[in-house]
C-alpha cells in the first residue's frame, strides 16, 4: 500500500470502479466521463496521485497545485474504492496532496458536498476549516462547502 504518481494505465482500471461510488453517481459521472476527465487532467499536467494496493490503483487524489484565489492549491477529488476505504488510503492521499501543494503554496482549499457529512468530518479531523458555501455550483440542489487549511 503506497501513494505514487497516477499513470495513464490507471485510468481504464480505476474509472469503472469510481463510477460505482454513490458520490460520483449522484454527480452524473459514469466510467467513460471519469476516464475522459482523468486523461485530460494527465494531458494538462494536473496533480494526480494514486493509492496503490497489491499493484493496482484503488484510489486517487486529483488536484491543482496553484490557482485558488491566485495563492493556494485546490483538491478537486479524493476517491477510494472498495475495500481500500477506511484503510488509511484517504489520509495518505490527503497527506501526499498537501506535501505537493506546500512546495509552492501556504494554503489548500477543497469543496465538500453539503450532504457528504462523512467527508466533512474527515477533513475537519485533518485540520481543515469550513469557511463558506457555494449553493448550486454543480448541482442545483446541493451547496458545495468550502474548506481551507494553512499548510505552513
Amino acid at each position: 500500500m503506497s501513494v505514487r504518481p497516477f499513470a495513464p494505465g490507471d485510468v481504464d482500471l480505476l474509472a469503472p470502479e469510481l463510477a460505482r461510488l454513490p458520490l460520483l453517481a449522484r454527480y452524473g459521472r459514469d466510467a467513460e466521463r471519469i476516464g475522459d476527465d482523468l486523461k485530460a487532467a494527465l494531458a494538462r499536467g494536473e496533480g494526480l496521485l494514486a493509492w496503490e494496493e497489491e499493484g493496482a490503483a484503488r484510489g486517487l487524489a486529483w488536484f491543482l497545485r496553484q490557482g485558488t484565489f491566485g495563492l493556494a492549491g485546490y483538491l478537486r477529488l479524493i476517491a477510494v474504492v472498495g475495500g481500500a476505504q477506511r484503510a488509511g488510503a484517504g489520509a495518505a492521499l490527503l497527506g501526499a496532496f498537501e506535501a505537493e501543494v506546500a512546495r509552492s503554496s501556504r494554503h489548500a482549499f477543497l469543496l465538500v458536498s453539503d450532504f457528504n457529512e462523512a467527508a466533512q468530518r474527515f477533513y475537519a479531523r485533518h485540520g481543515y476549516t469550513r469557511v463558506g458555501a457555494v449553493p448550486g455550483l454543480v448541482l442545483e440542489d446541493v451547496a458545495e462547502l468550502v474548506y481551507w487549511k494553512r499548510l505552513r
